[in-house]
């Protein structure tokens, strides 16, 4: 891989590509850093999670967080831009071997045609500024992708099927819905009758033996806490929605993020010139072959649960099956055209779609609201939040502020402008947040956060009964008419008399 990303430096069409890249990475990661107050509720989760390294999390598997958990520590605490970057980030990489997959499979410009066209998909711009397990899932998924491609194509080269071992491994500690992906691998090795070839069966021996090894750490932990995401999961998918409906919707979302795609498709197809003399390559069909399976048969699989028991599906839940979507529709329509004249429109036309959807996305989901002073999660008071929730603490106790009990959204605002960071106990709950638990909370205190309505909940009443302080606070969340003044209660949980030394207060000092 870095040979090939090596040698494009001396190629100017791939040298603007990675340009583009890197300034699509850039302008949404520094204005994503400049003008929300606070993120998209998956990231403020993600905050909340990669503040300790778990083999997994009562929703989902842990890489995403230990991610984000390596990049935190390196830059000493979490920051908007910083997860915004790690977002984008992991986007450009999948982007990345989307272009090295295309250059297995096209011409060299036409790759860089099947990269710029897969950008414009919404999984790759402004639905890849939210850092979840959807977002982190894309490079991974391009990863099998890429891999497998080059060990079918050369099935002597061990290397490829390790690193597509690796690659599996990763995506499933990302998200568990790769493996639907990693079935649709089986499937085109039966559907080509690859099995009959004793290199490929070795090969897929050893990427089996190699996943198992990088994904066996989440069973151990699944196996260790009642495997919890599937739990979770199964509640996900239970839906009172019919089926035609749920179907409608899936495929009404999937138009919104596609329209734009198929416009500038449509576009090329109409002012690109033609090439008559374009001979199709011996191996044509068979790529064509790969790129249907690996494209159609995730997707197939997702929707099966909604069209047999009704289970829901979510739109973000299939943004990593797109990846091969961009170099399918290069390969099916613009083969026979003048591969000059077509980048240069597709770069031209790319570009600017691309500066509409981050003008139009940050004016609509930040700058609008703002000037409209209505209340929406990008201009959430997050930094007020955290020094009210500060100064509330110190007014009533000496010792650091360590452990807050909240949900996901406050406590992540609270954990994203607190330094150092508190922990979170998630709901009250240490079982969904087993990092800290109720003896931590009698060790070293904590300042307990929900909203006025929420605090007869039986999981808070019980804290507000044993607090040594309460009280209600508001905060002013956009302003009149469309804003809201939201009012919070908080309760201070003293250390017990006689209480062990908090050992949250170590890792403080430490930082």
């Amino acid at each position: 891989m870095f040979k090939t990303i090596n040698d494009m430096l001396d190629d100017r069409d791939e040298r603007q590509l990675f340009v583009f890249l890197a300034v699509y990475l850039a302008a949404w990661t520094l204005l994503a850093a400049m003008l929300p107050l606070s993120m998209d509720l998956d990231s403020v989760e993600q905050v909340v999670w990669s503040q300790t390294a778990q083999w997994g999390y009562y929703k989902h598997p842990p890489l995403p967080s230990l991610l984000l958990h390596s990049l935190n520590s390196l830059f000493g605490h979490p920051s908007m831009g910083l997860t915004a970057f790690a977002a984008q980030g992991g986007n450009v990489v999948a982007l990345i071997y989307v272009w090295l997959l295309a250059k297995q499979i096209l011409p060299r410009q036409l790759a860089i045609v099947a990269v710029l066209i897969t950008s414009l998909i919404a999984y790759h711009n402004f639905r890849a500024i939210v850092f979840n397990h959807n977002t982190v899932s894309l490079p991974f998924t391009a990863a099998i992708l890429y891999y497998f491609y080059r060990a079918v194509r050369q099935p002597e080269r061990l290397l490829m099927w390790l690193l597509l071992g690796v690659a599996g491994g990763l995506a499933m500690l990302t998200k568990y819905s790769a493996v639907l992906v990693l079935a649709s691998c089986f499937i085109y090795v039966l559907w080509q009758r690859l099995w009959t070839n004793p290199q490929v069966l070795w090969g897929l021996l050893l990427s089996v033996l190699v996943f198992g090894v990088v994904f066996s750490p989440n069973i151990v932990w699944l196996i260790n806490h009642d495997w919890l995401p599937f739990t979770y999961l199964d509640k996900q998918l239970t839906t009172s929605g019919g089926r035609l409906k749920l179907l409608g919707n899936f495929f009404a979302n999937q138009g919104i993020r596609w329209w734009y795609t198929l416009l500038a498709v449509g576009l090329l197809a109409k002012i690109s010139p033609r090439n008559l003399t374009t001979v199709e390559p011996s191996s044509g069909n068979d790529d064509r072959r790969f790129l249907l399976i690996m494209q159609f048969t995730p997707l197939i699989l997702a929707m099966l649960p909604l069209l047999f028991n009704g289970n829901s599906l979510n739109s973000n839940w299939v943004s990593a099956f797109f990846l091969p979507s961009g170099i399918l529709l290069v390969h099916c329509f613009f083969r026979y055209y003048d591969e000059t004249q077509l980048l240069k429109n597709t770069r031209r036309l790319v570009w600017l779609i691309q500066l509409i959807i981050l003008l139009v996305f940050f004016t609509g989901a930040v700058i609008y609201p703002a000037m409209q002073g209505r209340a929406a999660r990008t201009n959430f008071p997050s930094q007020q939040l955290a020094e009210q929730v500060s100064t509330l603490w110190h007014e009533h106790q000496q010792q650091p502020l360590t452990i807050v009990i909240a949900d996901n959204w406050l406590g992540g605002n609270v954990l994203l402008h607190t330094r150092p960071e508190p922990t979170l106990l998630i709901d009250n709950d240490s079982v969904i947040s087993p990092w800290v638990n109720h003896q931590d909370v009698a060790n070293c205190g904590a300042l307990v956060l929900t909203t006025v309505a929420d605090k007869a909940l039986p999981i808070y009443a019980d804290v507000f009964e044993q607090a040594s302080a309460t009280g209600i606070f508001s905060l002013t969340w956009g302003r009149p008419p469309r804003g809201a003044v939201v009012d919070y209660a908080w309760a201070i949980l003293s250390p017990e008399a006689n209480a062990a030394p908090c050992r949250f207060n170590e890792i403080h000092r430490a930082d």
